[in-house]
């Protein structure tokens, strides 16, 4: 599964659990529950999304790589 591209640009799925820890802990203070709401997900999706339980999907990455780039984080 982690071998997975997420999207066009070829992002695997441990590649974007990653860019989604980084957001977590670089955005928002390692706070699942705020990194959360701002993805419109749960807090637990996120979690699981960041621990491999959970595929991540196109649609959180873009989200994800959209907040990053108007916060002026570096994700990636």
């Amino acid at each position: 599964m982690l071998d997975q591209e997420v999207d066009d640009r070829g992002t695997d799925q441990e590649e974007a659990q990653r860019m989604l820890a980084n957001l977590r802990d670089k955005g928002f203070e390692g706070n699942n529950e705020n990194l959360a709401v701002a993805l419109g997900r749960t807090a637990e999706q996120a979690q699981e999304m960041i621990s491999g339980a959970e595929t991540i999907d196109d649609d959180v990455i873009m989200k994800a790589r959209g907040i990053a780039l108007n916060r002026g984080i570096e994700i990636e």
